[in-house]
């Protein structure tokens, strides 16, 4: 009777991604791992089959930092169903380079196949000109390893602190010149697999985050652009933690350009995707965006019953369990914010006027773009109910904030403030 075919499972898709296919080649691997990180190297073939099986069981803790220095990324996307205690939200992957020559020599990694064919090619043109062979080492590029990546994460969390304070417009080219880095690296650089899965993932991180640089500078094709290079990367790399954020970025720009039903279908895929894993303030923010998108569909019920949900989801987490950098926004402010918006969108601005005053005062002082932002929703939900001095307060001071703050999104807020309140009182 044949052998009936392995199941595919996301463990199964991702190890043999590596090219450890057989439990013998995965264990050789395992070993020189657990050796470089100081655990015991005590797996069995059963125990990877078992790992590779559907419904896997979670490793003990010291056979978890193993599989994820081996692998790159937490547990929990493999499909395994780690405890919220045990969850690690930054992966440092181990290379593994000399302990598995047979490996090496059976299957050349392809950073180093592509350095083999330009010198293999550097030769044969200087045959046919006559010349002297270019040797192979001139064709080397840098070595890239662990402390790089690591290098490249902390310049993309640095991206992430200077947008909060001062916008897409101006850290957008910063961001870019980030990602041309991590590209140039990924096309000349020496590494293992574990590292070029690492900066692929760093890669389609920075892409997601030029992408929303250029939607908050206004740039709604360029953004999208990028997210799609960002949401390619983590389909190749099966990488859901990315996807999850392309797919949150998606739907804010449905949203933005009224498309209210692609950004409810990507707040919900994005929502069924993160459900294993995720901690409860992101499922927070992934409920905020479908609140939103069921408000301007005109379903008020399910959208008060949504953004209620959201509610409940953030006051269960409030920081006790890691999220990941980019979540770091939300909170009370936010959430008063997207109940204002549920009250505008039936025309309820007065409603409207009280919750977008409790997100003006959550704001945090650091976030001059979100306070910017929200300036210029205050003062266009007072315009709407009348109060035209406070309207022009806030307008006042949120142009003041754009000195110092180079953002479209809230450009344009103000500007849309100031015409409703031109509306009713003329200048």
């Amino acid at each position: 009777m044949p052998e009936r075919p392995e199941p595919a499972t996301p463990f199964a898709d991702l190890v043999d991604g590596f090219g450890w296919r057989s439990p013998a080649e995965f264990i050789r691997v395992y070993a020189a791992v657990a050796a470089r990180i100081g655990e015991r190297a005590d797996v069995t073939d059963r125990q990877v089959r078992r790992w590779r099986a559907p419904s896997p069981p979670c490793p003990q803790p010291s056979r978890q930092r193993v599989l994820e220095a081996m692998l790159g990324v937490p547990l929990e996307q493999c499909g395994f169903r780690v405890p919220p205690h045990r969850r690690n939200p930054v992966i440092v992957p181990v290379p593994v380079l000399d302990p598995i020559p047979e490996l090496r020599e059976r299957r050349p990694d392809p950073v180093e196949r592509r350095t083999l064919l330009a010198a293999v090619g550097g030769a044969a043109l200087g045959i046919a000109g006559m010349g002297a062979p270019v040797p192979a080492a001139a064709y080397e590029g840098p070595r890239v390893g662990t402390d790089t990546v690591t290098d490249l994460r902390a310049g993309l969390s640095g991206l992430y602190g200077l947008d909060d304070r001062f916008g897409g417009a101006t850290v957008g080219p910063l961001a870019a010149a980030h990602l041309s880095r991590v590209q140039r690296l990924i096309d000349t650089g020496q590494y293992p697999e574990t590292i070029g899965r690492q900066l692929r993932l760093v890669s389609g991180e920075t892409a997601e985050h030029v992408g929303w640089l250029a939607f908050d500078a206004g740039d709604h094709a360029r953004a999208r652009h990028y997210w799609t290079q960002a949401r390619d990367t983590a389909t190749e790399l099966r990488d859901n933690s990315l996807a999850v954020l392309v797919l949150a970025s998606l739907s804010l720009l449905e949203l933005r350009e009224e498309r209210a039903r692609d950004g409810l279908d990507h707040a919900r895929r994005a929502a069924a995707l993160a459900a294993p894993w995720a901690p409860p303030s992101l499922m927070s923010i992934l409920a905020t965006r479908e609140a939103r998108a069921l408000a301007m569909l005109g379903d008020s019920a399910s959208a008060r019953t949504t953004l209620a949900s959201a509610a409940r989801l953030y006051e269960q987490d409030r920081g006790s369990r890691p999220a990941p950098d980019w979540t770091l926004f939300h909170g009370p402010a936010e959430l008063a914010s997207a109940q204002a918006e549920l009250f505008t969108a039936v025309g309820h601005h007065k409603a409207a006027v009280t919750w977008l005053r409790r997100s003006l005062e959550r704001q945090e002082v650091t976030y001059a773009r979100n306070e910017a932002l929200h300036r210029g929703r205050l003062a266009g939900a007072l315009a709407r109910s009348g109060e035209a001095e406070e309207a022009a307060h806030h307008i006042q001071q949120g142009e003041a904030l754009l000195t110092e703050v180079s953002s479209g999104r809230a450009r344009e807020g103000l500007a849309v403030a100031r015409r409703e309140l031109d509306r009713i009182r003329p200048t």
